[in-house]
């Protein structure tokens, strides 16, 4: 209540007593007194033209609304709910894929290992790694293996363009 009175420009008045009870009053300014809100400036949001992006993720159900947004945003999904079956794919076709993103918390080989497995393969492709969790820790290590950036899911749909559109360039 307070916040919501406050960023109105509005005050709150307490005044209690023992066995009495208590009075809030709550100041607002008239309207067209207060100043208005500044907005947003509209930003478009970045869409890609056709490139492979690999998305990697254990959960299929995650792998598939990844795919779905990246779709929408121009580009074109290739999903793996296992980062072995992932790293295989990269390996058979290293140049085929523009851009990785993957989570972090997998089984087989975590995020930021499958990062460095492919950064032996193809040192230059940009990865983007996917989290629920995060922290200094995986900071550093996502650093020492060369990803370009860390995602917080859940994934809303302006950051992972943003993102997309940065790491490719």
């Amino acid at each position: 209540m307070h916040g919501i009175v406050s960023d109105l420009g509005g005050a709150i008045d307490v005044a209690s007593k023992v066995g009495q009870g208590t009075r809030f009053d709550i100041w607002l300014p008239v309207a067209g007194e207060a100043a208005t809100p500044a907005l947003e400036p509209f930003r478009a949001v970045p869409l890609g033209h056709g490139q492979v992006v690999m998305v990697v993720d254990d959960e299929r159900a995650l792998v598939g609304l990844a795919e779905e947004s990246i779709a929408r945003l121009g580009y074109e999904p290739v999903g793996f709910d296992s980062s072995l079956a992932a790293l295989q794919a990269f390996r058979a076709a290293p140049h085929r894929f523009d851009v990785v993103l993957t989570d972090e918390s997998m089984p087989d080989l975590v995020g930021t290992e499958l990062a460095k497995e492919i950064r032996t393969l193809r040192p230059s492709v940009p990865i983007i790694l996917m989290t629920g969790f995060g922290g200094v820790q995986l900071a550093s290590r996502g650093a020492d293996v060369g990803v370009n950036e860390i995602l917080r899911k859940p994934l809303r749909s302006r950051d992972l363009a943003e993102s997309l559109a940065r790491a490719l360039a």
